[in-house]
């Protein structure tokens, strides 16, 4: 791993308002001045007696000296185009920003002649992926040698003493979705500091004051909602509930299948219900909308047709739900109107059922679909709006992750470091908000 300079980040003043704190940061270059005094965490006070200065690294840069591969035939353009650079990978797809712009080589032998960009290959830089030149002296089927460089992120923990005394503990780099690093015994942590790929500076964005606790979050999901699935649960009956949606639903890069949104619901109602007899069956399809379950042959799901084709919606009423909770990311592009029509129609086949519903409000997702520019930023999108206006009107259930999402910035995480694949799928962690929002309409 390459050595790089250390970065100073000076934290003084850190006021017992969150607001205040937030506000109290200053950024200049590699540096940050913050005063000491008291900072409210959650609910607790911690008092910041001395002012600070910490180092803060660097993001790692690590290289990768003749990694075989062969050049795809595609133009290499986005998450999906073309061949990725196998260090880059973040589950299923390559993190977005790993690869370090200029430093690629690519050779017909690992001790050969260095390949022209641009003639005989083309290269991605936003997603470290790479394809064949127009003018190639090789083919899409010979074996070329890459080397290259790529950054990791960090989280570090800002924490203090029980005398007063900040310091800095650095957190374990990951491609994607790092995790902070814990404060130490005696120690209260106060901020996170996000270390982003490639990143010699930190700027007053990347700074995360902890102002209030994951149970400080306020949501839109609702209790009471769901009476029928209740009440039996609680009379020992049996009950069926049948978790509709996409590649959230179906897990997507959760670490084990246990972690799973899906699975780890579950696992919560029969242990908050130990007596229930409660089948949780997980109706999926990574990538579908819920327009693709409705209309299976107008809008067939990855050109499948009949049996063979997972996604539709008879497969939902075959299973005679008693509650169907619904999670589609995938349909974030809707408005308001197709809310309205596609949402009523799933309520109207499930109508002679007598099934109940829980909607599932998304997770956020990477900045340019969320139309963000910021990590701290309000939920927005029509389609999230539009939702919850359904959930209200029908007197659905919610489990509103998105406002749990909305929250995360205030516990001190950036959101996108939930995002495992730096796009749409969430971590173990993400897994979990959705369990948790799902469990509050079960009280």
């Amino acid at each position: 791993m390459k050595t790089f300079p250390l970065l100073s980040l000076c934290l003084f003043s850190l006021f017992c308002s969150p607001l205040r704190a937030a506000e109290s940061f200053t950024a200049q270059g590699a540096s940050m001045k913050v005063a000491p005094g008291s900072l409210k965490v959650g609910d607790r006070e911690v008092q910041v007696k001395e002012a600070a200065s910490l180092a803060v690294a660097a993001a790692p840069i690590l290289s990768v000296k003749n990694e075989p591969l062969k050049l795809s035939l595609d133009k290499p353009a986005g998450w999906s185009k073309g061949t990725r650079l196998k260090a880059c990978n973040a589950r299923d797809v390559n993190a977005s920003g790993s690869f370090v712009p200029g430093s690629l080589e690519v050779r017909i032998k690992p001790d050969g002649d260095i390949l022209k960009e641009g003639e005989d290959y083309l290269v991605d830089v936003g997603w470290g992926h790479v394809g064949i030149g127009p003018k190639s002296k090789v083919t899409s089927n010979d074996t070329v040698y890459a080397s290259y460089r790529y950054s990791l992120r960090r989280m570090d923990t800002v924490q203090v003493s029980a005398e007063g005394k900040a310091t800095l503990k650095a957190g374990e780099p990951h491609i994607s979705s790092p995790m902070p690093a814990e404060p130490d015994a005696g120690q209260t942590a106060v901020a996170h500091v996000f270390v982003d790929h490639r990143a010699t500076e930190v700027p007053p964005d990347n700074i995360y004051p902890i102002t209030e606790s994951a149970a400080q979050a306020e949501t839109g999901s609702t209790a009471g909602r769901i009476p029928k699935t209740l009440a039996k649960i609680r009379a020992g009956q049996p009950v069926t509930i049948v978790c509709l949606g996409d590649s959230v639903t179906a897990g997507g890069n959760a670490s084990k299948p246990e972690l799973r949104y899906v699975d780890v619901f579950a696992a919560g109602l029969k242990s908050r219900f130990p007596n229930a007899k409660i089948d949780v069956q997980n109706l999926s399809a990574g990538g579908s909308n819920s327009r693709q379950w409705l209309e299976p042959e107008k809008f067939p799901y990855r050109g499948l047709h009949g049996a063979e084709n997972p996604a539709r919606f008879d497969r939902v009423v075959a299973a005679t739900p008693d509650l169907v909770t619904i999670e589609f990311v995938n349909d974030a592009g809707m408005n308001a109107a197709q809310v309205e029509q596609g949402y009523s129609e799933i309520l109207k086949r499930l109508a002679p059922l007598g099934s109940e519903v829980i909607l599932i409000t998304p997770h956020y997702t990477m900045w340019k679909m969320m139309g963000f520019n910021s990590m701290r930023e309000a939920e927005k999108r029509p389609y999230v709006l539009a939702l919850r206006d359904f959930a209200t009107r029908h007197q659905l259930g919610l489990a509103d992750a998105s406002a749990r999402w909305e929250h995360l910035w205030k516990e001190g995480l950036p959101y996108l470091t939930l995002l495992n694949n730096t796009i749409n799928h969430p971590d173990d962690r993400g897994h979990r908000l959705f369990a948790e929002e799902l469990w509050k309409c079960f009280e």
